[in-house]
């Protein structure tokens, strides 16, 4: 992030200055994600952490509250919409116990109803069994 100078020049600010540059961000709060289904939506905003009072990241499979921000026209889902979210595909790394690493190329989420039942009836692209 920057900020303009008086002179016209550029100077960076650091957002978070407690946290080193070289840390990924699994998913930040107010950061786009990728649909992974085919429920309409096809890019989400992510607002809230749900189970969390103040968590700044999300892993793979926590529950989000997201509002749409583009959609398919003609599909019952429509932009700016707000809804539930499981977030299953991120690019920050996912270390298991036997100690392999899972990295994904973007950040996903297949859109869920109250009850967690996904809305879409179909889910592209590679999933964590976890």
């Amino acid at each position: 992030m920057t900020r303009n100078v008086r002179r016209g020049g550029k100077i960076w600010v650091r957002i978070f200055p407690d946290k080193p540059v070289t840390v990924r961000p699994t998913e930040t709060r107010m950061d786009h994600l990728n649909v992974a289904d085919n429920s309409g939506a096809r890019e989400l905003m992510c607002i809230r952490i749900i189970g969390t009072s103040n968590r700044r990241y999300a892993n793979i499979g926590d529950v989000i509250v997201a509002v749409i921000k583009e959609a398919v026209p003609n599909m019952p889902l429509e932009r700016s919409e707000v809804i539930r979210a499981v977030i299953v595909r991120t690019c920050k790394e996912l270390k298991r116990d036997n100690g392999m690493i899972i990295r994904y190329d973007d950040n996903a989420a297949v859109i869920v109803d109250q009850e967690g039942n996904p809305k879409g009836t179909r889910i592209f692209g590679a999933i964590v069994r976890n």
